[in-house]
């Protein structure tokens, strides 16, 4: 199960996959479509968390989701 978060950051929204792939993107809603595509083969969860690190929202995906 694959879990990507999505965390504030200082310069905007940080998509946060893997050490190492963390790009930063100025709108929450570029980070979420950057998530939504690197997850469109897997299965598990995008989570976008608030400032405190709470969970916000969830975006659950699996291999049923995927477009071809």
């Amino acid at each position: 199960m694959t879990i990507i978060e999505i965390r504030t950051h200082p310069w905007g929204w940080k998509v946060f996959e893997t050490a190492g792939v963390e790009p930063v993107f100025l709108q929450k809603d570029y980070a979420i479509g950057y998530a939504e595509s690197r997850a469109c083969f897997r299965l598990g969860e995008i989570r976008i968390l608030d400032s405190a690190g709470a969970i916000e929202r969830t975006i659950l995906f699996s291999e049923g989701d995927r477009k071809l």
